[in-house]
């Protein structure tokens, strides 16, 4: 009589090659750390896939040193800048993997990362993307200690998909987990909103917790590095563009496979969120124009 199955146990049964995306624009003074940390994980079945989108700077002369040395390492050069949702979308579909991560170009990921992250994914096939906690280093030099854990224990898509909604805290720090490649090829990538790229991780982000679990490693293997010309610190955040996500959930409910009953009730609560605890009178008609 055997014990419980482990991931260790699992994960000596399951080899998925793992795919590690990294968009770049104009990192030459830092996308080597990222490369480097690559390189070091003790998860052996690893390919790396770099996105240069037109960097301006020696990003692609980096690239190709470091690819030179290390020959699971495929670069595409773009020939115009699609920034960074479209640079990540094509990188998504042309990954090998059966897992993928994004490593952007300006975080690191401790040795263990992809493996403990396998390990995670094996031991839940309910679970579509596997993640930990986040070391960030901030503009003003402060260290903080950010943890993503409203969603652990959390089986009903609805009920993923209502944390999802709110954006609650560090709800973003899943985006640098690791997901299931044919999670991607369900939800349809990383979706553009009316403002364009504005937040659309979190879209994105909500579209995976409509099919799967979220399983987080309660380990800090994953450090950020932000920069002054960090997208996300540099996005203006007004009502408009605030209002235009909002709106991109509601789209990417509607995209889901969740029954229609359960797809009224998520867009139902977004929608509140917009409009205030009254929706407007002509609610039926805005649900029955999404579909629902």
């Amino acid at each position: 009589m055997t014990g419980p199955t482990t991931p260790t146990d699992v994960t000596t049964r399951w080899d998925p090659l793992v795919t590690a995306l990294v968009p770049t624009y104009n990192g030459a003074a830092f996308i080597q750390r990222t490369l480097d940390s690559l390189v070091a994980q003790t998860w052996p079945n690893l390919e790396i896939l770099i996105g240069d989108d037109r960097s301006t700077d020696d990003t692609l002369e980096v690239v190709r040193r470091f690819a030179e040395q290390y020959p699971r390492t495929r670069i595409v050069e773009r020939e115009e800048n699609l920034g960074w949702l479209r640079n990540s979308n094509d990188l998504m579909g042309r990954a090998d993997g059966e897992l993928q991560f994004f490593a952007f170009h300006d975080d690191v990921v401790a040795p263990t990362y992809v493996e403990r992250l396998v390990g995670a994914l094996a031991a839940n096939d309910r679970a579509v993307l596997a993640f930990t906690d986040m070391r960030v280093h901030e503009l003003d030099g402060r260290l903080e200690l950010h943890v993503f854990d409203e969603l652990e224990g959390l089986r009903s898509p609805v009920a993923r998909g209502r944390v999802m909604v709110r954006r609650p805290g560090f709800w973003w720090v899943p985006n640098r987990g690791l997901f299931r490649t044919s999670a991607f090829r369900e939800v349809g990538g990383i979706h553009p909103n009316e403002q364009g790229e504005y937040s659309a991780d979190w879209t994105w982000l909500l579209g995976l917790s409509l099919i799967g679990e979220f399983v987080r490693v309660p380990e800090v293997l994953c450090t950020k590095y932000y920069k002054s010309g960090s997208l996300s610190k540099t996005w203006p955040h007004d009502l408009d563009q605030v209002a235009a996500l909002r709106r991109s959930g509601v789209a990417e409910i509607r995209r889901s496979s969740l029954p229609s009953r359960q797809k009224a009730v998520l867009a139902g609560y977004l929608l509140r969120r917009i409009y205030g605890r009254r929706l407007p009178g002509n609610v039926k008609g805005v649900f029955r124009r999404m579909g629902l």
